[in-house]
């Protein structure tokens, strides 16, 4: 029974909200001060709103990745700073970018759910576990900085596939790494659109995981309701 598993917002979380992180890196860095919860708004509406990053154009699919990053955080600034010449500046606006993107590299940036471990202790005796993430090169540093790197055969980002879920090319990856089936093989993330819609779409068994209603052991219970 292999088990691919989503990261952020299903075993990871930030530590503190994006729109403080955002803000207090802006102040630091460009002397700017915004409102926190603005900040959070318009990440949130950025990211809903975005294409999916340009893979051909790039010579890897971190960099892809990056720039995508990149991009996202222009479009907040100018949607709430757009007289801000100082934040628009390429250099002032290079170093606030990376000093965002390098924050979210630490492990101590990011945090375990109460229930990541024993979760993950239980669904090892399943079978074979992978994580399938919309992420980059950062996302195995991070997971082993907190302690969950060895539970999984492997780690597997959008950057590593050049294509983000929902797409198919994510999960072949893994299914192919794995050499396994779609209809022997669960899925869990907390995104209706990218995790339950794209593995169920390939015939995965598919798992919308919606905190707070719902934890990891909700998602233990659907796979062990299966034969195997």
């Amino acid at each position: 029974m292999p088990i691919f598993l989503d990261a952020s917002f299903t075993l990871i979380h930030p530590v503190e909200p994006v729109g403080l992180v955002y803000a207090h890196h802006l102040r630091k860095t460009t002397g700017l001060a915004l409102n926190p919860e603005e900040i959070q708004s318009a990440f949130h509406h950025a990211f809903a709103n975005a294409s999916p990053p340009d893979y051909d154009n790039f010579c890897s699919g971190h960099s892809a990745e990056e720039h995508w990053w990149r991009n996202l955080v222009s479009e907040m600034l100018t949607s709430i700073a757009p007289d801000s010449a100082s934040v628009l500046d390429p250099d002032v606006f290079g170093s606030y970018f990376n000093s965002l993107f390098e924050h979210f590299a630490e492990p101590s940036s990011w945090a375990l759910y109460p229930e990541t471990t024993d979760f993950l202790t239980a669904a090892s005796d399943l079978g074979p576990l992978a994580v399938l993430s919309n992420f980059d090169n950062r996302l195995t540093p991070i997971l082993n900085g907190l302690g969950i790197g060895p539970f999984f055969e492997h780690i597997i980002t959008s950057a590593d596939a050049r294509s983000r879920k929902p797409d198919r090319a994510l999960f072949d990856l893994a299914l192919d790494r794995l050499n396994c089936s779609p209809r022997e093989t669960f899925h869990c993330g907390d995104s209706l659109h990218a995790d339950y819609r794209g593995a169920s779409a390939l015939g995965l068994h598919a798992f919308h995981l919606q905190r707070p209603g719902h934890t990891l052991f909700n998602f233990l219970d659907f796979c062990r309701g299966f034969p195997h």
